[in-house]
């Protein structure tokens, strides 16, 4: 048989309680350091619960727990006399509670008898020196980290031969860290917010996998954010280009890179929930474009409701440059996007009218005033001639999008949804739909974002609507 893998991810919260380690040094070493034994502690008892009685193989969990411990301890020395902390060491430190949980994991399942063996992907895993480091926020939509194949195969490669050459019969479970790679420098860095679900079809891409589930704590992929939206509920399937529209505008059940492995090697994915396995989930599997549709995915249902989800991205910041003097004005748009590509702004959604008149993008939060900047560099010479061009930012907005491949060629599907927003009391800011027509985005204000939601939601009856009706009448009715 093949091996059977398992990517480890954190135990829960735990990336987020190291980071807290390490921004803490700035200003309290000794609350760093309390924080870091908590987190050690932490890990260890979950250890010692799952596999009881078992030093053999407890202790050398422990000791590599305790080992990596003391590194971030005389690495936090470092951040407290700089005053700052290098995206560099927040990414070390934070990829730690994936290493963690995939020796636990190991541990765990050599107990029950499984033959088992734990790969640290940051010894195989090789991808491209980063731009920027930092782990990116929770939801943000970020840049595809794209894995150097070959290289990572070739580790791999290695890896397997060393340890168990072409003997299939000492074939094991194999347990991969999540989130953690490195680069080819061999400096530890990781695949960002949410990458352990990347981890998982990247390396399902070089293992050959038959198929990929993801297990999460809920049941699949669902029509909206349950915590936002109390009637949502699971998808049974979608497609490849529906999950990643979902994931890139801010659906955290799923990362927005994780796709495209699977997709190259046609292989299926579950989104599963681990407290509920009896439930199926939701099932993602082929392509939405006509030209695309592979010939063994399921045929399109005509009577399926034209919106599959409704997601979001919380926290946006929209940069507008305007001025009546722009209006026919070849290249402003081209100016702009190179402005913000230069200062590294990533462009989330664009809305444009066809004069130039007004160009607005929408970018993460935390990269709105460097937006702004670059935008006013750029055009320094014409607000400077021009008092009526004007560069604005307006923050505390969110951006929300409907998804599904049913909008294609249906009538008033915009309509149905602006409108449920307008009988919301909901304000649009802005408006951008891709030529794929699978999605429609609008910008509100954040404080609208819940309410907007919901109200879409109900818009396209992914809400139960409960009806009271009542006949009157004489006689027979």
């Amino acid at each position: 048989r093949g091996p059977g893998g398992a990517g480890g991810g954190g135990g829960g919260g735990m990336t987020d309680d190291l980071v807290g380690v390490v921004t803490t040094s700035v200003q309290d070493p000794a609350a760093a350091g309390k924080r870091m034994e908590a987190a050690k502690k932490r890990q260890i008892d979950i250890l010692l619960e799952l596999v009881p009685g078992r030093p053999d193989l407890t202790d050398p969990v422990i000791k590599n727990i305790e080992a990596d411990s003391s590194g971030v301890m005389s690495m936090l020395t470092a951040v407290t006399l700089m005053r700052s902390v290098p995206p560099q060491m927040v990414e070390l430190v934070a990829g730690l509670g994936e290493v963690w949980s995939a020796q636990t994991l190991m541990a765990y399942l050599a107990s029950t008898g499984e033959k088992v063996h734990w790969v640290d992907a940051r010894d195989v895993l090789i991808v491209p020196e980063p731009a920027s480091g930092g782990l990116g926020e929770k939801g943000q939509a970020l840049d595809t980290i794209r894995p150097l194949w070959q290289e990572s195969a070739t580790r791999l490669d290695k890896f397997w031969k060393s340890s168990y050459g072409s003997d299939t019969s000492k074939v094991p479970f194999v347990v991969v860290t999540g989130f953690v790679c490195s680069t080819a420098s061999g400096r530890p860095t990781t695949l960002k917010r949410s990458g352990s679900d990347y981890s998982a079809t990247i390396f399902a891409k070089l293992l050959g996998a038959s198929k990929v589930v993801f297990w999460k704590n809920v049941d699949g992929v669902y029509t909206a954010d349950p915590r936002r939206v109390p009637d949502a509920f699971s998808i049974p399937s979608m497609t490849f280009d529906e999950a990643m529209e979902l994931a890139y505008f801010g659906g955290q059940v799923l990362h927005p890179s994780a796709m495209v492995p699977c997709i190259e090697t046609r292989t299926p994915v579950f989104v599963r929930n681990v407290f509920n396995p009896s439930h199926p989930g939701t099932r993602i599997y082929g392509r939405g474009d006509a030209r695309l549709r592979w010939e063994d995915q399921e045929p399109e249902d005509p009577d399926a409701l034209p919106v599959k989800a409704i997601t979001s991205i919380e926290k946006i910041s929209v940069v507008t440059l305007s001025g009546a003097s722009f209006l026919g004005t070849h290249g402003v748009a081209r100016r702009m996007m190179e402005a913000l590509a230069s200062a590294g702004v990533n462009v989330i959604l664009t809305s444009q009218g066809s004069s130039e008149h007004s160009i607005t993008v929408a970018v993460d939060e935390g990269q709105g005033d460097a937006a702004e900047d670059a935008v006013q560099q750029a055009f320094a010479i014409e607000l400077a001639k021009d008092p009526e061009i004007r560069v604005s930012q307006r923050k505390s907005c969110s951006i929300l999008a409907v998804i599904g491949e049913g909008m294609k060629n249906r009538p008033n599907i915009s309509g149905r949804f602006f409108n449920a927003l307008g009988r919301a009391s909901v304000n649009v800011i802005g408006i951008a739909q891709g030529s794929s027509e699978r999605n429609i985005s609008a910008v509100v204000p954040r404080e609208d974002l819940s309410r907007a939601l919901r109200a879409a939601h109900a818009g396209f009856t992914l809400s139960d609507t409960t009806l009271a009706v009542g006949v009157i009448g004489s006689g027979l009715v």
